[in-house]
């Protein structure tokens, strides 16, 4: 007499699951079929530590047991955001193992902390085309650590070495 969607929404209330699926076989069995979602990052909402998920929500750390090492974001930000530009890296085979942080501008701007203390700034539009021609550049020149890569201005690249 259970309701599949009343064990749907049930199961929904833990956002750290995706690809739920709910089966009845009858006469008296229930099978349940859910993955755990990515964890992305990691952020801060009214000083509470929050996954981001790639199922696109925020995640309570305190509701789970194992804390994954994964990079920080600072700045108020919408999931899509996020998952969008981790798409447009992820097509441009960006280097995401050594980021640290990402930092959101409220112009809906990003920049990339990496490990080597290097700081990318990515413009707010036309990020690939930024990326593609970062790689260039870097093919070209060895990039130091402590560097600051502006590329908020079109078809341009500021480089400052602290």
């Amino acid at each position: 007499f259970l309701d599949k969607k009343n064990i749907f929404e049930a199961l929904s209330d833990l956002n750290y699951l995706e690809n739920i699926t709910v089966k009845k076989n009858f006469p008296s069995k229930i099978k349940i079929n859910a993955d755990k979602t990515k964890f992305l990052a990691t952020t801060y909402i009214n000083k509470e530590k929050y996954y981001v998920g790639e199922n696109g929500k925020f995640i309570i750390a305190k509701r789970l047991l194992n804390e994954k090492k994964v990079p920080i974001i600072f700045g108020k930000f919408q999931i899509a955001d996020f998952i969008d530009l981790k798409k447009i890296l992820n097509q441009e085979n960006v280097d995401q193992e050594n980021i640290i942080k990402y930092y959101y501008h409220k112009n809906k701007r990003w920049d990339l902390h990496y490990k080597e203390n290097i700081l990318i700034k990515l413009p707010n539009d036309n990020i690939s085309t930024s990326i593609k021609l970062y790689k260039k550049f870097k093919i070209k020149n060895d990039i130091k650590e402590g560097s600051i890569i502006d590329l908020r201005i079109q078809n341009r690249i500021v480089v400052k070495n602290e």
